[in-house]
């Protein structure tokens, strides 16, 4: 996992060719100002969704296969929780189609904002959507990266 201020996104373009162009994008577009749903950036090989929702105190410990999470707050705060997919049990076995499994485990939180981002690689569980002292109205991208 690794989480940083969105001005230092530079100096992680080398550790996958996506990154820039993920990293590009957030250069040249306002997040705030984009619909929610789905955006492709290359097809099914880098997108994101953008969503809106409230935080909440807990939510469900995720963590994927396929792609690469590169998880960017547009407005907003909440806390991320985070755990090496080594410290968990499944609680819902992995699904291909969604690639998806979830997972029980205690978590290090994290704070997001529209300052940083945070990359999760496969063996990054993690927890989205947490509420830091109330439940709050969040805007966030979630880049998919297709491993």
């Amino acid at each position: 996992m690794i989480v940083d201020n969105i001005e230092n996104s530079s100096k992680y373009i080398t550790l996958n060719d996506d990154f820039k162009l993920v990293f590009d994008f957030l250069k040249t577009h306002d997040l705030k100002s984009l619909e929610c749903g789905r955006h492709e950036l290359r097809g099914n090989e880098v997108f994101f969704n953008l969503q809106e929702y409230e935080t909440k105190p807990i939510q469900k410990l995720e963590a994927h296969k396929k792609y690469i999470d590169i998880q960017v707050v547009a407005q907003g705060e909440e806390y991320m929780g985070y755990t090496n997919i080594k410290n968990t049990t499944v609680s819902e076995e992995y699904s291909e189609e969604k690639d998806v499994m979830f997972l029980n485990g205690n978590v290090d939180k994290i704070k997001a904002d529209n300052k940083t981002f945070l990359i999760f690689y496969p063996q990054d569980a993690h927890m989205p959507a947490l509420s830091i002292k109330e439940n709050k109205k969040v805007k966030k991208a979630i880049f998919k990266i297709l491993i």
